[in-house]
């Protein structure tokens, strides 16, 4: 039987499989847009959750659970359901999903398939998941909260920004600043989880100028993160250490660089 531990440091990435889960509702009950914001996911605080979008007029959710290692169907009038994942198998996690759907009025067909996201092998009906380390997924969230927060507190400071979202393919908690002095300048902050060029979550700050980014040659030290030439954007790795005002000061940092990059 196919096993899915909770155990690695770096557990975001393999969790990524069960954010699938909303990612998948998303695209099963929702009309499909020219981009994928029917599939983009929300960013909540309190526990560390993360939410579709509204599925249904009334306005349920499906919903992971960072603290509870949960998938959780809200209801419009605040019902709450809870299926714990840890001994679950995949066949049973998307029959729940499915039945929460029908009792909810939504007779779409709910389909799950990670081919749309990503070149990750077929999970099987049989795939179970375990959950061996919670420190691990305590970790994760509390990078999720620290950068929400820290982007919040930022965007708060700037006008034509998007709102917090979490992009399904990569998992980064993002928002996208458009300035005022250039309407196709576009600042895009958040947090990606642990990749190829970085094996540390990380905050990052990227801006695009017509679809171009700009050159990082007039930039200059800088007092939080470095400039990194892979993402060829500015990053501030997340440690044990980390905080929500170095996130906020980072950020806002990055920004006036940038904006100064725009103008000149």
């Amino acid at each position: 039987m196919s096993t899915f531990q909770i155990s690695n440091p770096k557990v975001e990435n393999e969790i990524h499989k069960i954010i699938q889960y909303l990612v998948a509702a998303g695209n099963s009950f929702l009309p499909k847009k020219a981009e994928d914001g029917h599939t983009n996911l929300k960013s909540l605080l309190g526990c560390g959750y993360l939410s579709t979008r509204p599925l249904s007029k009334e306005g349920d959710v499906l919903v992971f659970s960072y603290s509870s290692f949960a998938i959780e169907w809200w209801t419009g009038s605040n019902e709450k359901y809870q299926l714990y994942l840890d001994g679950k198998t995949h066949k049973e996690i998307t029959n729940w999903i499915a039945e929460k759907a029908k009792e909810n009025d939504i007779l779409l067909p709910y389909k799950y398939h990670m081919s749309d996201v990503g070149p990750y092998e077929p999970i099987t009906d049989n795939y179970v998941y375990h959950l061996k380390n919670k420190d691990c997924l305590n970790e994760i969230m509390d990078y999720r909260i620290l950068s929400h927060l820290a982007l919040e507190g930022t965007l708060k400071e700037l006008t034509s920004h998007s709102e917090i979202r979490v992009w399904p393919h990569h998992l980064d908690v993002a928002s996208v600043y458009t300035t005022k002095e250039n309407k196709q300048h576009f600042i895009g902050l958040g947090m990606s989880i642990p990749d190829a060029n970085n094996p540390n979550f990380y905050l990052y700050a990227k801006d695009y100028v017509d679809n171009s980014t700009l050159n990082s040659s007039n930039v200059g030290n800088l007092d939080y993160g470095y400039w990194d030439e892979n993402l060829n954007g500015v990053v501030l790795e997340l440690n044990e250490n980390s905080s929500i005002k170095g996130g906020h000061n980072f950020f806002r940092q990055a920004v006036e660089i940038m904006l100064a990059q725009g103008i000149n």
